[in-house]
């Protein structure tokens, strides 16, 4: 079970930082429409934090920021 859950770890991390990287690599140029402009920053607030929620220890009772350039986004994991 061990192994299962470190290659579904490895295999997500790698999905999101590969998509992290294509979002990123995208221009968005003077032009281009607000609607554009918004999903793109959103999609990389959201594939940030969802690597930097892998890459961190979530234990119940934890409380996590994440602050990025374009925003922040918080974590907080119930206490038992």
């Amino acid at each position: 079970m061990k192994e299962h859950v470190e290659r579904v770890y490895d295999e997500a991390y790698d999905f999101i930082d590969q998509a992290l990287q294509q979002i990123r690599s995208v221009e968005c140029t003077e032009e281009a429409d607000d609607e554009i402009k918004e999903k793109r920053q959103r999609t990389e607030i959201a594939l940030q934090a969802a690597r930097d929620i892998l890459e961190n220890m979530i234990i119940p009772g934890k409380k996590l920021t994440f602050i990025y350039e374009n925003g922040s986004v918080v974590v907080e994991i119930p206490g038992k």
